[in-house]
């Protein structure tokens, strides 16, 4: 049922851009999405009294419905062209889903304890969390109708999303490769993303024995520390880059000859430090999911060994769970900032959703691989340690971004 709604949300995802174009608005696109999630969450509740059907049915809806947080990419980068403020915006939307993944884990504890009939369908705690969603997303909707801009959406009907595609792969070589790596980078952050939610429950309810809504005061917990990331993020970034002008200014106004004023000036005009320290940003990003992945391991291999109490090895868990959603979520602001920075205005439309394409990707794939990991005699400790494997690998082409720079 997961892996069919990924899959459709992957394939909506690579078209929406084309689809808003089609129709010449984002904005009325995103509020028929949130329609649709909607009508997948509540034929998803509703499934129980009606078929298997239904559910994947809702499933397959909530898929394309999912398809709006890949639009919010290019709907960000259409309202405004500063490239500062449209980072800021990703890092306020990550937040912003941070935040109300946290509120979420309430919703799913407060409604858990529903218990009665409708017209002698039960309502319990396993479909009233999803019937509150499928409503408060309805809401939602009404308001994005009156508080969403419509920003015009450029006429290039005459070329298709192939032909958007023929000009991403035949643009210059380090620029495809820095999108190819910014790509990459983000199906990563997807990637960790998932280790947090599959192996949670396995550690806190299988090695545990937690109960479901003590988990889910603790994913609210990993979600809200996790948020620091995507808040700070900008105002870092902010400050480095002021910092940095503001240093570049004082050695030119300094004491030195002309000639060396001459080609401190030229070095500075040939340097972006917005973009370097969104690269910066991102290094740190990968880091720090690190430590929170090491935490993880750590407290998996404290319990198998009795080095630590069960409550003190969850806490130590739940430490790592933050961290690593901490450096998720750094990740995941600077990222698609960044990825929009190397594609053309043309179709910037068209294939700014494809980042969320290939966080969909992620979803699809890492619960496979963490699950096929998990089944070997190194458990917990080899998932969790192979995503560290790929956050490693990612490093030196992050740090190969930061030396080229961007065109």
């Amino acid at each position: 049922m997961q892996a069919v709604s990924a899959a459709v949300q992957i394939l909506v995802s690579l078209i929406i851009g084309n689809i808003a174009e089609w129709v010449g608005s984002i904005k009325w696109v995103i509020v028929f999405l949130y329609f649709l999630s909607f009508v997948g969450n509540f034929l998803y509740s509703c499934g129980g009294a009606i078929s298997l059907n239904a559910i994947l049915g809702g499933r397959i809806i909530c898929g394309a419905a999912s398809a709006s947080g890949a639009l919010v990419f290019s709907y960000i980068t259409a309202i405004t062209q500063d490239r500062a403020t449209v980072f800021k915006l990703l890092a306020i939307y990550r937040t912003s889903a941070g935040i109300f993944m946290s509120v979420a884990q309430l919703i799913v504890i407060l409604f858990g304890f529903c218990n009665f009939d409708v017209k002698g369908y039960r309502i319990n705690s396993y479909n009233a969390p999803t019937f509150a969603s499928s409503f408060i997303i309805l809401v939602i909707l009404v308001l994005l109708i009156v508080i969403l801009e419509n920003p015009k959406v450029k006429e290039t009907r005459q070329h298709g999303f192939s032909e958007a595609i023929r000009k991403f792969f035949g643009a210059k070589t380090q620029v495809l490769i820095s999108c190819l790596i910014l790509l990459w980078s983000m199906f990563l952050s997807s990637f960790i993303m998932c280790e947090v939610i599959y192996f949670m429950p396995i550690f806190l309810t299988l090695h545990l024995n937690w109960g479901t809504k003590i988990q889910g005061l603790a994913l609210m917990v990993a979600t809200l520390l996790g948020t620091a990331g995507s808040y700070f993020a900008p105002k870092l970034v902010h400050l480095r880059t002021f910092s940095s002008s503001a240093k570049e200014t004082t050695e030119i106004e300094s004491g030195i000859t002309e000639a060396e004023q001459m080609e401190k000036q030229i070095e500075t005009d040939n340097r972006d430090p917005l973009y370097e320290n969104q690269v910066l940003l991102s290094l740190l990003a990968l880091l720090i999911s690190m430590v929170g992945q090491a935490f993880m391991i750590g407290a998996s291999e404290a319990l198998k060994h009795g080095s630590m109490p069960p409550t003190n090895s969850g806490i130590f868990f739940v430490a790592g769970l933050s961290i690593t959603m901490l450096g998720y979520n750094i990740l995941a602001s600077a990222i698609p900032s960044i990825f929009s920075l190397y594609i053309d205005s043309n179709v910037k439309v068209r294939l700014m959703p494809s980042v969320g394409a290939i966080a969909g990707v992620g979803k699809l794939v890492a619960p496979i691989i963490l699950a096929a990991l998990y089944n070997t005699r190194f458990g917990l400790s080899i998932g969790v340690g192979f995503g560290m494997m790929l956050v490693t690998l990612s490093l030196p082409q992050v740090i190969w971004l930061k030396k080229k720079g961007v065109e």
